[in-house]
């Protein structure tokens, strides 16, 4: 324990067992005064600093908790997240804490960055047909997306039908809309329906938004 001495301020370092041999009276080895050393207040400074140790530390804890939920918010307002989603354990993060929050996380767009590698039709018997294809995200940040629309016409090429397929309707395996559409990755997709019929042209458009 430390004492000190209340003359000269002087701090010296003590025993308790020698303190109380000599009944918590103490001598100054500097200015030689003797002092009587009260144990009680002595305990009361020190539980008073250490309350006000964790005061400060509590303190800097909130403040350093409100500036990352301010930057979260700021993030997830700006939807900046999607530039650093493109990076695979940041998105793991992100997609797991949104599955633990039980929310879906807001991807941006999709913009016209996205383009179609290429299509084809196929006949899926009662005159039905299957148009496959992959599409690719060519922007540097993770987006939704799209929604991918069929637009049929006859012999002549007016337009007869107009069709609308979202992500859960035409991705399968490993790809999901809620994971967000990665650059740089050739997404396959598949667009069937009853209503997909065979045509004399077909021709298949990204939407995107403003």
């Amino acid at each position: 324990m430390e004492i000190i001495c209340p003359r000269c301020e002087s701090t010296f370092a003590t025993d308790n067992n020698a303190l109380r041999e000599h009944h918590y009276q103490a001598k100054c080895s500097v200015c030689q005064q003797i002092f009587h050393f009260d144990i009680a207040a002595e305990d009361t400074r020190s539980g008073s600093s250490l309350g006000r140790f964790l005061g400060k530390l509590l303190l800097i804890l909130t403040i350093t908790l409100l500036i990352i939920a301010l930057i979260g918010q700021a993030l997830w307002w700006t939807r900046s997240y999607s530039y650093a989603a493109t990076s695979a354990p940041v998105r793991r993060i992100l997609l797991s804490s949104a599955e633990q929050l039980g929310v879906t996380i807001p991807w941006p767009g999709p913009n016209k960055e996205i383009r179609i590698l290429n299509s084809q039709v196929t006949q899926a018997g009662k005159h039905l047909a299957r148009i496959t294809g992959n599409i690719e995200n060519v922007a540097n940040k993770v987006q939704a997306y799209p929604v991918i629309e069929v637009t049929l016409s006859n012999v002549y090429g007016a337009p007869i039908a107009h069709l609308q397929f979202t992500a859960a309707q035409y991705l399968s395996g490993a790809f999901h809309a809620h994971s967000g559409f990665v650059p740089g990755t050739a997404v396959p997709f598949t667009l069937s329906s009853p209503a997909l019929t065979t045509a004399a042209g077909y021709q298949v458009t990204l939407l995107s938004r403003p």
